[in-house]
């Protein structure tokens, strides 16, 4: 193994030790649910205007 490929091991293995990696977890979860919930108002937003312009 590189020694790159170790320390993101021994880096996994500290967040794991700590309980931090609930917080990372946490952190990546509420991003993309941040990025779902944009995408879904970006959608609705389109769909409203491709209905106007088909009037």
């Amino acid at each position: 193994m590189s020694l790159l490929n170790l320390q993101d091991v021994e880096m996994a293995d500290a967040f794991r030790a700590d309980g931090k990696i609930y917080v990372v977890v946490a952190v990546v979860s509420i991003v993309v649910l941040g990025l779902i919930a944009y995408l879904f108002s970006i959608d609705r937003k389109v769909s409203k205007l491709e209905k106007e312009i088909k009037k």
